[in-house]
């Protein structure tokens, strides 16, 4: 590991995953800027999250497109499979294959469905990287279609008291699946801002029934002065075409942290909580379980003490196979 994720190092060549520091062929999972590692000679990535960072402005000019489910060759003679993590559009996981040992890095994984796509599928390989980003117990997401019903009830009651429901939630995934909730379950416009809008158009190539505005513009002023959600990662206005503003957040922490200033508090993740990241690690035959981001030696522990073999990647380990 080096930096903040891992490094595989096959007969002298380096294959970096996301953020690793160094030099080497990239594997970029997907389109959030922690895990956007500087454009080295050559990176891997999905074909959307390419679209999605260059409309983040994050260009990777030089790269390897690997559709969900293709087997490719690396130039080091490396099988690399990318498979759908269940994260955001154009989330991957990576199984490698060399020398008869399989890695399956998850990068950040869901295992649970939402509006817009899968969960992550169960994969067999040697040796599991498994993020761990609320992988502590504390961690344990209610239903999420119970959380749509709570997100959609707030929606309301903030319309029809003649207020503008705002979300803050992440530009790229989150706001997206926002986005396709009201649109999926309520007549009424959705404004978002400028960063979230370009995203969303990424989006839109693949869920051509999404439908959003761009605040700021006249068509979006017309629609909040009428009634409209507003989609945002700041927290940015208190009115909008002069009706006030009330704030939502939508996040996994807010189950043990919640900022000051909002109305309501939904523990929406596009991540995996603990007991998926536990079963995903139980479910097949690993020889090695590492853990890396957030509660990783928590996770690490925990899956010690259900006889997995399983470690943390903080302690910043060169396993040799």
């Amino acid at each position: 590991m080096e930096g903040v994720a891992p490094v595989f190092v096959d007969r002298g060549s380096r294959i970096l995953f996301d953020a690793a520091e160094g030099q080497g062929l990239r594997c970029l999972s997907h389109a959030h800027m922690d895990h956007a590692g500087s454009p080295t000679e050559l990176n891997v990535m999905t074909g959307e999250t390419h679209k999605i960072f260059a409309s983040r402005k994050k260009y990777y000019r030089r790269f390897i497109e690997s559709p969900l489910g293709v087997k490719i060759k690396l130039p080091q003679g490396t099988l690399l499979t990318a498979l759908n993590s269940g994260h955001m559009l154009g989330s991957s996981m990576f199984k490698l294959e060399a020398d008869g040992l399989s890695i399956l890095y998850t990068g950040d994984m869901n295992i649970y469905d939402n509006i817009l796509q899968r969960g992550a599928e169960q994969h067999e390989a040697d040796v599991l990287v498994i993020e761990a980003t609320y992988g502590s117990p504390i961690y344990k997401f209610p239903d999420r279609e119970g959380i749509y019903y709570e997100m959609i009830k707030w929606v309301r009651e903030t319309l029809a008291r003649g207020d503008i429901p705002a979300l803050k939630v992440y530009s790229a995934g989150k706001a997206q699946e926002i986005i396709a909730l009201v649109n999926k379950t309520l007549s009424v416009p959705v404004l978002t801002t400028p960063e979230i809008y370009k995203v969303s158009m990424v989006y839109r190539s693949k869920f051509r029934w999404m439908d959003f505005l761009r605040a700021g513009t006249q068509e979006g002023y017309e629609a909040a002065r009428n009634g409209a959600v507003y989609v945002s990662a700041r927290r940015d206005v208190s009115q909008l075409a002069n009706r006030r503003v009330r704030w939502a957040l939508a996040t996994g922490w807010v189950l043990t942290s919640r900022q000051e200033g909002f109305d309501a508090y939904f523990p929406l993740s596009a991540h995996s909580d603990f007991h998926g990241l536990v079963s995903y690690a139980k479910n097949s035959d690993y020889k090695i379980v590492l853990t890396i981001y957030g509660f990783s030696s928590t996770l690490a522990r925990h899956l010690r003490r259900l006889g997995i073999n399983a470690y943390s990647l903080e302690e910043k380990l060169c396993i040799k196979f």
